[in-house]
């Protein structure tokens, strides 16, 4: 165990590093760090390039701060390595507790993006479940939260919150009720019409048009959907296909970057799956259920439309305090 004095120690230190390179990322951090930020920028700027889509209402919403946007991401970044690095209370979680934030910090944490707004939505649901047992209190944050951010920003995070409830109620109902959940889900998805497959998994195949054909940082780990997704079979088909490519990447793409990455995401991902099986086990109603089902939602709705490892990672990263919640020992 880590003494509460040690963990202050790290934490203001990992505050203290993260201050100095936050007020010099222009010169310490590559473009690509940038990228999102510069199209949200240019909206608040006054243009209309990207009119109506989720950066124009990301741009409206910094708007609103004013002199304030970054005030606002250099308090998320504070509190987002304060919090992680407290929760490392043992040392065995000092390495997971660095592979979490960095990505992190790194990808959301040094401009005002859309995944800065999703790293405060985590915190908060973060702080709201390590105060007590507060199921209820905290499912009522989640979903105020995430249905306000799939009306203004990304409407999928709508399809994340219906399955964080779907796989929470696996968990609360027993093994025949599970059976018939899971009947039912299947026979929804079969009476869908192909307009539906098509618009949940070809925006893959467009992102992946854009990175092989117009961006400059290239397209190494992408792939594109095998199948056409008109129908359940081809969609399942890309689904598990997806899953394999995005989770065992360097069975594709053997290296040393995609090794790293892999063993990140395993970290992020391997400790809500086995918490959502272990609380279906026992029928564990408990907050730590609520938030690892939220985490293997963001996974799950994740697998079927990111187009490469790198994206992959970057999206789930926003979720790190989540998963740091679920790797501390002892309750939440």
């Amino acid at each position: 165990m880590l003494s509460r004095g040690v963990r202050w120690v790290m934490a203001a230190s990992g505050v203290a590093l993260y201050v100095l390179v936050y007020l010099n990322a222009g010169r310490l951090l590559p473009p690509a760090v940038f990228r999102d930020a510069q199209k949200i920028q240019e909206q608040m700027d006054g243009a209309q390039t990207y009119a109506g889509s989720s950066f124009d209402a990301a741009s409206r919403f910094f708007l609103s701060f004013g002199a304030g946007v970054d005030a606002l991401v250099l308090g998320a970044g504070i509190w987002l390595v304060w919090s992680i690095a407290m929760r490392a209370d043992r040392v065995r979680l000092l390495i997971p507790a660095l592979a979490l934030a960095a990505p992190c910090v790194f990808f959301n944490l040094f401009v005002a993006g859309k995944d800065t707004l999703v790293v405060l939505m985590s915190l908060m649901v973060a702080a709201s479940a390590s105060r007590g047992n507060a199921v209820v209190r905290t499912w009522i944050l989640t979903v105020v939260l995430y249905l306000a951010y799939a009306v203004t920003l990304r409407a999928y995070f709508a399809l994340i919150l219906g399955v964080a409830m779907v796989f929470y109620l696996l968990i609360c109902v027993g093994c025949r009720s599970r059976i018939v959940v899971i009947a039912s889900a299947i026979w929804a998805m079969a009476c869908l019409p192909p307009a539906v497959f098509l618009a949940l998994q070809y925006p893959r195949d467009l992102a992946v048009d854009y990175l092989m054909f117009q961006s400059p940082y290239g397209a190494r780990t992408s792939f594109y959907n095998p199948f056409r997704p008109d129908s359940l079979s081809a969609f399942s088909a890309n689904y598990l296909y997806a899953a394999c490519r995005l989770n065992f990447a360097v069975l594709w793409i053997p290296g040393a970057k995609e090794l790293a990455m892999q063993c990140w995401v395993l970290v992020a991902a391997w400790p809500p799956a086995v918490q959502v099986v272990c609380a279906m086990r026992y029928r564990a109603r408990g907050v730590r259920s609520l938030l690892a089902c939220l985490v293997l939602a963001h996974v799950a709705v994740s697998m079927l439309f990111e187009p490469d490892l790198g994206s992959y990672m970057r999206h789930l990263s926003s979720v790190a305090a989540l998963s740091m919640l679920l790797l501390k020992s002892g309750r939440a």
